[in-house]
């Protein structure tokens, strides 16, 4: 059945729910800058003091950023080629808009934790507290890498191309999630919590084109 390709996605979705619910609840103190309340205190405490601030780490992760960018627009460009070839909406790869969705899902996320606000950062930026939950670095990276692998997957031919786009997303996925921890910027478990909703985001995406899949 194909609700059966959901189910994974429900349930790490659900997972992050309940996780985003321990870390409002469990184990909070105001350890972070200007009294700043932050839940998994105690792990959380002990990695920020092991790991400190490192700003070499903080613009390695922007580069990142900036190439998750590149990607977002080589596959609006690919959906437009195929626009133009195909001269009609229905027949660009269906692929290419679940692309396009999951974009817009990883977006509604960044807008939703800038507003509902679950903790700060360890750090203060010019002066002020910022959103920290999740890690919006790191939930970019996951969902945009992480969908281009399965792109890739299904739907690229060419094992060696395939290859390369697999091993430099992942490469890349993973360099946002080190990165963005040892920069000092985040909470451990608001890079976890970066993870997780961009891997829930990932899955679902990859529920849709083997959905497509089998209607091709």
């Amino acid at each position: 059945m194909k609700l059966k390709r959901f189910l994974l996605p429900a349930c790490l979705f659900g997972m992050f729910i309940i996780y985003t619910l321990c870390i409002k609840f469990v184990d909070v103190k105001a350890i972070g800058p200007n009294g700043s309340e932050v839940g998994f205190a105690s792990i959380n405490g002990f990695v920020a003091g092991v790991v400190g601030y490192h700003k070499l780490f903080y613009t390695l992760t922007k580069l990142i950023a900036a190439v998750s960018f590149l990607y977002i627009a080589a596959f609006a460009l690919l959906g437009l080629v195929s626009l133009i070839k195909n001269k009609s909406f229905a027949k660009v790869d269906f692929a290419i808009y679940g692309m396009g969705i999951t974009y817009v899902i990883t977006v509604m996320f960044y807008l939703l934790f800038e507003i509902l606000i679950i903790n700060y950062r360890p750090i203060l930026e010019d002066g002020e507290l910022e959103a920290s939950f999740p890690s919006s670095h790191t939930m970019l990276a996951v969902s945009v890498f992480g969908s281009a692998i399965v792109y890739a997957i299904y739907r690229i031919k060419d094992d060696m191309i395939k290859k390369i786009i697999v091993i430099v997303s992942a490469l890349m996925a993973a360099g946002m999630a080190f990165g963005r921890l040892i920069s000092g910027v985040h909470w451990f478990t608001d890079i976890l919590g970066g993870v997780l909703l961009g891997c829930a985001i990932v899955s679902l995406y990859m529920a849709f084109v083997q959905s497509a899949e089998k209607e091709d």
